[in-house]
């Protein structure tokens, strides 16, 4: 006979708790009225690279009263962390790591420079199982990749472009990018990436 730990929400498929998991999470945000994207791995799977990944990032905006509120809407779905040490962490970190109760890590990312609140207002609204949920767009995925510019990143970037083909503003990507001081020889190699992978 199965156990009732069989049933536990930390049993299922990654990919299902995953999608459960962001799917609670863009719902919260929304009934807290936080202006939120999805991002990292997720993100470039919605923008043309698919690869695997077993947490959630999201950019996310909220103001300074409405973080307790949305600390305990947190709480209230089952997260366990100290309401105090995560004001804390966002105020002086900018980041905010959860444990969603599924076993999914959530990381929250604060909009510490303009440039990523321009990225943020550019997110697009998708549908995500059936759930309609913000995702970063694909310029401003790109941008992204290219502040943090890993291999992995440099793979993201690669997919971006190839399922975007005659589809991007690839001027506001290289201005916001020139603007935020992103080194030349990173600019370069993305103009590689471009000339290989990119048809315009």
């Amino acid at each position: 006979m199965n156990s009732s730990s069989d049933n536990s929400p930390v049993n299922k498929p990654i990919q299902q708790r995953l999608t459960e998991a962001v799917t609670a999470v863009a719902e919260l945000f929304e009934r807290c009225r936080v202006s939120y994207a999805l991002i990292g791995g997720l993100s470039a799977a919605f923008r043309g690279n698919k690869r695997s990944t077993e947490d959630a990032d999201f950019l996310m905006h909220v103001s300074a009263i409405g973080l307790p509120g949305l600390l305990q809407e947190m709480t209230d779905a089952g997260c366990d962390f100290d309401q105090l040490d995560a004001i804390r962490q966002w105020n002086t970190d900018g980041i905010l790591v959860i444990q969603w109760p599924s076993g999914v890590q959530v990381d929250l990312l604060k909009p510490v420079v303009p440039i990523f609140h321009r990225i943020l207002q550019r997110a697009k609204l998708e549908t995500f199982g059936s759930q309609p949920l913000r995702v970063v767009d694909a310029e401003g995925l790109l941008l992204m990749k290219l502040i943090a510019f890993r291999p992995l990143d440099q793979e993201d970037i690669r997919g971006v472009l190839l399922a975007n083909s005659r589809q991007l503003d690839l001027e506001w990507v290289r201005t916001e990018a020139f603007q935020a001081g992103i080194p030349s020889e990173r600019l370069d190699a993305f103009e590689e990436l471009v000339r290989e992978y990119y048809v315009p």
